[in-house]
């Protein structure tokens, strides 16, 4: 006895093209690439102030003396400083800064 094997030709799976959804990410390509290319800032970037000085940079410290109070000892106390530049050119702090603790009496 011979088997004779009936079974249908295999195909090949299609690969269809999803085109309506390609068609809507070239859509959405083309809408957002148009947008940055048409975009312009409304105006150009300012600096945040106008220079005090001009010729050189120049620090500003918004405060000079810092009074702390009565501290006991080995509490840690934590100050902060805003420095900023107020000159017209790049200013570059060179080194560690120092700091002066007064004892008070």
């Amino acid at each position: 006895m011979s088997k004779k094997n009936k079974s249908k030709p295999q195909q090949a799976p299609s690969h269809q093209l999803p085109w309506p959804w390609l068609l809507v990410a070239g859509a959405l390509l083309l809408v957002v690439g148009s947008g940055l290319l048409l975009w312009r800032p409304t105006s150009p970037a300012q600096p945040a102030a106008a220079p005090e000085v001009s010729g050189g940079p120049k620090l500003k410290v918004d405060q000079a003396v810092i009074d702390e109070g009565d501290v006991k000892l080995d509490t840690p106390v934590r100050t902060t400083f805003r420095l900023s530049n107020v000159g017209d050119q790049p200013l570059t702090i060179l080194g560690e800064p120092q700091v002066e603790l007064i004892e008070g009496c």
